[in-house]
């Protein structure tokens, strides 16, 4: 037996070794990637096109084989494959094209939200997506700034760096808690949400996919999946500097290096970024700035490619955010104090819309990671292999005002740490041939959080948690599509998650733990109605984890369970007019199980998490894109939700019915914009042979949000619009660039906590950024 496994193996690699593998990257005269170029081998229908990194891979007949290259704009290249096994090839403009009008849409933009590299128009899923040219022409710097691009997403931020609260389509995220999105860099699932507080920059892509993704991205995805893809080491040498400065004394340094360290086998990647803001908002009582920030960020890249057939690639990222903390303003409703709270009188009569910030402690926080991981892909004839392992070490620490008030009464600090391993092995086809496009694999991932938190009462020092919280879990999937019709797609997926939590409390002196196991399977019909027009159906599960509280209290039980969301989902996608107008929408309905809830407890100063039994969202999506001219085009989307509260249950105390929800039911959910609508132009022309003109405007409105279950006018906020622009221009290897974001300056609150239900003695609220405007200047080299 052990004979016959070694000749089949044997045999395998032998076959697999002879086949002619060519890989290759695509770029324009500037050394920039180009996505979404068609190679086809010449008098067959074996062809393939590169993704965001301009990247492409072909299995040919033979060495006679000549590889076309056709790109919109492009003169179109014939290469003779030959003996090579690496093709580099840099497409020149074409003039007589260019002349004419062209069109770039949602056809030009590749993504990867079902783990393989597809155009944006023939992905059955509702996606946004920019690649490295949109990412830069519209500014995008971080999550939040790609979100206002997106319906039915909001990205907020509150408290301190790494705290933020993600809604999509009526899933909010709980506060410290998993995001209802997946986080993937370069195909690496970053557990920690906090992490999507990091600056972006030196982009190939950036995609969000909505709907549940448990089968394709496992546990927490239980809204959709950021996807965000670095820009590969390149063959060739290029370097950039950027320097950009703006109010609140904005600083801010960039450098990024690519090149060949052995020409057509090790390649590196270097990047860096320094930033310094002395910040806009203004502490009254202190006279200080309290949104300051720092941030230092360095990350590398080596990718050997050691044979034909086989490479490796490590990344390594180190980054160290600092800022303000805890600066919440009081009063943002005019609302009059309790006279009667610990700690002396306050005003019974405050001003109508007293919304400043007061706190006597001027609060911090930093945040330091440290991230890294192997990629190491082998590939077959038909067939790839992927490996990656990754680790990740996040220390988050934050101290400053609880009572947000001016005297001293109560302070918080926390430190965080958490420490994170992962190993994926996946098995994908290759073979494009084939009516059977398919996927596998294994997943084990170890996750550690170290929580110390505690505070002073009028000076007086008491603790709040002190536990350690380890899951770990081992997961399977498989991901199929199957051409039923050269038209009709079927699709089918699933991933089998085994997770065991444990927590150790050292301050309640409590051990505790759980397993579970969930199924999360996904099945899709995709319809290809016509050459420029799609339409799909999909049904997904995604869940996010439970887990224990420090101790139950009048408001939330020990435990909290796992979330549990079912998505039906109808969709199109279309494209008319020489592909100078996509128009796309999608309709879907969400019922989820165990809805959770974080609430603060001030009378035990516990923080906590509680369920609803049951939550059910409704909504639709509809995203548009038009050129006008060959030098303007005009974008818009709007989001609806319905987010509703079915069951909201019961919870806290002795046997867990001390608080009665059921009286929110029928009301919406907290967090969730009702809407989310946007509209926008960008351009972008040459003005003379080495000048060119970049212009983007984008109006990002949030629609009405309630911010307590209980619906009431008093914490509700009305809609608000937010405007941003970018102007730039271009010359040779130059590029300046002005910007300003929230230029009308219009004042609107990321987070909003009404003081009567948890015990506070006024409502607070974490107001957002007033407006910044800046100017950047690169030199490419």
């Amino acid at each position: 037996m052990k004979k016959k496994f070694t000749l089949l193996f044997l045999f395998f690699t032998f076959f697999a070794f002879s086949q002619q593998n060519v890989t290759g990257k695509i770029t324009d005269k500037n050394n920039e990637p180009l996505p979404g170029v068609n190679i086809i081998e010449k008098g067959t229908s074996n062809g393939v096109t590169t993704d965001f990194n301009g990247n492409f891979e072909i299995v040919v007949s033979s060495s006679e084989s000549i590889l076309i290259v056709s790109y919109l704009g492009f003169k179109t290249e014939e290469i003779l494959v030959g003996n090579k096994n690496s093709v580099n090839i840099n497409l020149q403009e074409d003039a007589q094209a260019l002349g004419e009008v062209l069109i770039k849409g949602f056809s030009d933009v590749m993504g990867k939200s079902r783990k393989r590299t597809a155009s944006i128009q023939t992905t059955p899923e509702s996606v946004t997506a920019l690649n490295a040219e949109g990412i830069e022409n519209a500014g995008i710097s971080d999550v939040s700034s790609f979100s206002a691009l997106v319906p039915n997403l909001k990205f907020n931020t509150s408290q301190e760096i790494g705290l933020n609260t993600i809604t999509v389509r009526g899933i909010s995220q709980v506060r410290g808690g998993d995001a209802p999105l997946a986080f993937v860099v370069d195909g690496v699932t970053i557990p920690d949400p906090s992490l999507l507080s990091q600056e972006l920059y030196d982009l190939a892509l950036i995609e969000v996919v909505k709907g549940p993704q448990g089968a394709l991205y496992g546990k927490n995805a239980i809204g959709g999946a950021v996807n965000i893809y670095t820009k590969e080491p390149t063959n060739n040498m290029s370097n950039k500097i950027k320097l950009d400065v703006g109010n609140g004394g904005l600083k801010e340094a960039q450098f990024i290096s690519t090149g060949a360290l052995k020409e057509d086998k090790i390649f590196y990647r270097f990047s860096t970024q320094y930033k310094d803001f002395d910040g806009l908002l203004t502490n009254e009582f202190l006279n200080k700035k309290v949104d300051f920030r720092k941030d230092f960020n360095i990350r590398g890249q080596i990718k050997a490619r050691v044979s034909n057939n086989f490479s490796i690639t490590g990344t390594y990222q180190y980054f160290d955010l600092e800022g303000g903390a805890a600066y919440y303003s009081v009063n943002p409703t005019g609302s009059t104090f309790d006279p009667g709270f610990p700690g002396g009188v306050m005003d019974p009569n405050p001003k109508e819309g007293n919304n400043v910030i007061v706190a006597d402690v001027l609060g911090r926080s930093d945040m330091i990671n440290n991230y890294g991981n192997i990629k190491m892909e082998y590939s077959f004839k038909n067939m790839s292999l992927q490996s990656i392992t990754s680790f990740n070490i996040v220390k988050k620490t934050m101290n400053g005002d609880l009572d947000f008030l001016d005297f001293d009464l109560f302070t918080q600090n926390r430190v965080t740490d958490t420490k994170t391993f992962n190993q994926e092995i996946r098995l994908s086809n290759k073979n494009t041939d084939s009516k059977l496009d398919w996927s596998l694999g294994g997943f084990y991932q170890n996750t550690e959080k170290d929580l110390v938190e505690n505070g002073t009462f009028e000076s007086d020092p008491y603790p709040v948690a002190d536990y350690v919280n380890t899951v770990k879990t081992l997961a399977f999937f498989g991901f199929a599509d199957y051409k039923l019709t050269d038209n009709l797609t079927a699709s089918a997926g699933f991933r089998y998650d085994i997770d065991k939590f444990s927590q150790v409390d050292d301050l309640f002196v409590t051990t505790s733990s759980r397993d579970n196991n969930e199924f999360q399977p996904k099945v899709s019909l995709s319809y290809q109605a016509s050459k420029n027009t799609l339409l799909y159906v999909n049904y997904g599960r995604g869940y996010r984890t439970g887990g224990y509280n420090p101790q139950s209290t009048d408001l939330f039980n020990r435990d909290f369970k796992d979330e549990i969301s079912d998505n039906y989902e109808l969709g199109f996608k279309t494209s008319s007019w020489n592909n100078r107008f996509i128009f796309n929408g999608s309709i879907f309905s969400s019922k989820m199980k165990n809805q959770q809830q974080y609430i603060l407890d001030l009378n035990t100063f516990i923080a906590g998490v509680y369920n609803y039994n049951e939550s059910k969202f409704v909504g639709f999506e509809l995203e548009s894109r038009l050129r006008l001219t060959s030098f303007l085009d005009v974008f818009a989307n709007y989001g609806y939700t319905n987010a509703e509260i079915i069951d909201g249950g019961k919870t806290g105390g002795d046997n867990g019915t001390t608080t009665d929800n059921t009286i929110y039911n029928g009301n919406k959910t907290p967090f969730v914009p009702v809407s989310t609508f946007g509209i926008g132009m960008e351009s972008s022309f040459k003005i003379t042979e080495a000048l060119k003109f970049n212009g983007f405007l984008n109006l990002d409105t949030t629609g009405k949000t309630y911010w307590h279950e209980s619906n009431r006018d008093s914490f509700t906020t009305d809609s608000y619009s937010l405007l941003a622009a970018r102007i730039g221009l271009e010359y040779k290897n130059w590029k300046l660039d002005f910007w300003g974001k929230n230029l009308t300056d219009k004042q609107y609150y990321q987070e909003f906590s009404p003081g009567e239900f948890v015990g506070s003695p006024d409502d607070v609220a974490w107001r957002g950024t007033p407006l910044s405007f800046g100017t950047a200047i690169s030199f490419k080299f």
